[in-house]
Formats: structure tokens, sequence, C-alpha cells
């Protein structure tokens, strides 16, 4: 199965793909890298997600997110918003799109986000994972979708995807629409379909109407999610 899936927006606000909240400063030291006085959108005690002002676009304030790691020399550049709100729909966008950051997650010393680039009726995404210390590139899935009246219109929607300290990542999509979902498969069709990628080898775990895609997480080295009704299991070192 190819790694290009169909996003949606408007879907996308119903799953929980926001960035995940730093835990307690009382059960771990949090890292401190990069700048103090920019705002810190997640941290753990091996490296820190932060924002910083970088001006003003047409839609308003545009925001850079870095991260960094201890013992990192230099912070890395991971994405430009023109919304520092995960979530929101932006409408109008203007004929040239606009850069959004949808999502992101951090485990110990790597980071997953989502940039969406908007345009009129599309949404262009991609997932990517890197090494906070030196901005390496581990996972790059990229995603398409045509969209009306913030519909899918055809292809996969991305619902969730989880990432693991090695950075690898899992990720579950539903798809609709005909070839959209599976290669020379004739016929529309709706399935859940759950990815996963293990350093370079992607590959497809489970397909079919009956794949639950908003149930899969990860718990220990295992991600887990439920077709019809039973749960299913599958590694993620």
């Amino acid at each position: 199965m190819s790694s290009k899936a169909a996003l949606t927006i408007a879907a996308l606000g119903v799953v929980c793909l926001g960035a995940a909240p730093p835990a307690s400063a009382s059960h771990v030291h949090m890292a401190t890298c990069g700048v103090s006085a920019d705002r810190t959108v997640v941290a753990d005690s091996a490296a820190r997600v932060y924002r910083a002002a970088a001006g003003h676009g047409q839609l308003g304030p545009v925001y850079n997110y870095y991260a960094c790691a201890i013992g990192g020399a230099n912070s890395h550049l991971l994405a430009r918003s023109a919304s520092a709100v995960a979530g929101a729909r932006l409408f109008p966008c203007g004929d040239r799109g606009c850069e959004v950051v949808r999502a992101i997650r951090l485990a110990g010393a790597t980071v997953g986000v989502i940039v969406e680039h908007h345009g009129l009726d599309s949404v262009t995404s991609t997932l990517t994972v890197r090494e906070a210390a030196s901005g390496q590139a581990l996972h790059a899935v990229q995603t398409y979708a045509v969209v009306g009246a913030g519909t899918l219109i055809g292809g996969e929607l991305l619902v969730r995807y989880v990432l693991a300290p090695s950075g690898n990542i899992a990720w579950a999509t539903v798809c609709e629409g005909e070839d959209a979902c599976r290669p020379r498969q004739p016929q529309p069709t709706r399935e859940g379909i759950i990815h996963r990628a293990i350093a370079h080898v992607v590959s497809t775990l489970d397909a079919g109407p009956a794949v639950l895609a908003s149930s899969l997480r990860l718990h220990g080295g295992e991600i887990e999610w439920i077709d019809g009704g039973v749960e299913r299991t599958a590694p993620l070192p």
C-alpha cells in the first residue's frame, strides 16, 4: 500500500490529533534547550518543541516551530504555520493557499509533526518524523485530498497516528472512493486501514470495512486497534 493518503480538515477536528500536553514537572525534569522566552508547545526530559512569532501573513500572525534536544547544539525548524490554533479550518487562504501545523507529538528525542497546505478546494498534508538533536528526517508520509464544503470527495482520510521513541510510526486512515483504497479495486468502497513504518519499511497491517481507524493507540511497544469488534495488535519497536 502506498504511503500516500487523502486528508480532509473537517474530519480531523473530530479526533485528537493536537499536540500532547507536557508531562507534569513534578514527575520528570523538562528539557529547557532552545530559546527560553519562546512558548513551549510540548516537552519531555529529552527534547523540547517551541513556537516563535515570525511576522504576519494574510490571516494574521505566523509562527515558526522548532525542536531541540538535550546535548544538541542547535534548534531545528520543524514547520511554519499561519495559525497557532491546531484544528482550525482556515477560510479563506487566498489564491496561494496557506500552511497550518495540524499535530505535534514528542516521544523522547523524536518529534512528529503534520503540516497542511490549504488550497481553494484541496488539502495537501505531510507527516514528518525527525530527530530533535540533528533535525534528520526519519519518515515522511504525504497526503492529499480534494474537498468540497468540508467533505472528503475521494481518497484516504488520516484519522490518527502514534509515534514510538525510536521514530517508528503507525497511522490509521479511512478510505473512500473508486481505486482510492487499494490498487485495481474497481468498486467504490469505504474501509479503515492501519499503516506502519519501521525504519524504511512501510506496510499495511489491516484493511477492511470493519477496521475502526479511530481505535489505533500505542501501548508499550505495541499498537492496538479494533477490527470487527476484536482487538488486534502488532509490534512498534
